[in-house]
Order: C-alpha cells, then sequence, then structure tokens
C-alpha cells in the first residue's frame, strides 16, 4: 500500500467511536513509555508514533462531528 495514498472508508459511527478510544488510549500510554525509554533511536520512533496518533485522533474527531 502506497504511505502516500488517501484512505476511503466506510464505518459506522460505532466504529469511529471505537477506533477514537483506541486511539486516545495510545495517546495516553506513549508518553509513559518515552518516558522509560532510554535509547535515543528508539525514543525517537516513538515520538513520531505519537505525533501520527494525535494527528490521528484529530481526523478522527472531525469526522465524528462532521
Amino acid at each position: 500500500m502506497n504511505p502516500g495514498a488517501a484512505l476511503q472508508a466506510s464505518l459506522t459511527g460505532e466504529q469511529v467511536q471505537l477506533l477514537i478510544e483506541l486511539v486516545e488510549g495510545e495517546c495516553r500510554r506513549l508518553p509513559v513509555e518515552i518516558h522509560h525509554t532510554h535509547r535515543g533511536e528508539f525514543k525517537e520512533h516513538l515520538r513520531r508514533r505519537l505525533e501520527l496518533a494525535e494527528t490521528l485522533l484529530e481526523r478522527l474527531k472531525a469526522w465524528r462531528d462532521a
């Protein structure tokens, strides 16, 4: 799959809400994992993952509220 390709999906409101809850959990968990990680390379990987999760969360909430 092309990483730059847009995703077209048909999801129910319930499915979107579940995705929001899952991503919110990841956004709460990652800062703790980042804090406890000592390897710089892995820490940077986790920071990028957190940034992606936060962006995804914003988009999901906007989609839900549209």
